[in-house]
């Protein structure tokens, strides 16, 4: 039985429109992709940890993780980048185990 682990979850995804694929030079949309890592006791997100970016060609699938990004894909990546925020259930059991020790120190 795992008590504590690291959860993939899904941040969401922007669509590029009119860009170049490095790979086959097509002009369709592409997908940048972000998950988030969280870290979990007992399956409650105490906190998150990092993220994982990548972008996916709609046409040739291909996939180039934020590290390998040109200028232009970067450019584009943070003037969206507040669309992918992390939700606040991220912290919900950080939050639940400061209440409880709020609660202890002040009400005991």
């Amino acid at each position: 039985m795992k008590i504590v682990g690291l959860k993939l979850v899904y941040l969401g995804a922007l669509k590029i429109e009119n860009f170049k694929c490095s790979y086959c030079e097509n002009n369709k949309a592409q997908n940048i992709v972000e998950f988030g890592n969280c870290f979990h006791i007992f399956w409650i997100p105490m906190f998150p940890l990092g993220r994982k970016t990548f972008m996916e060609c709609d046409h040739c699938k291909r996939t180039i993780m934020k590290s390998e990004f040109d200028h232009e894909l970067k450019k584009s990546y943070y003037e969206n980048e507040s669309k992918l925020r992390r939700p606040l259930w991220h912290w919900s059991g950080l939050v639940f185990v400061i209440l409880i020790v709020i609660y202890f120190i002040f009400l005991n």
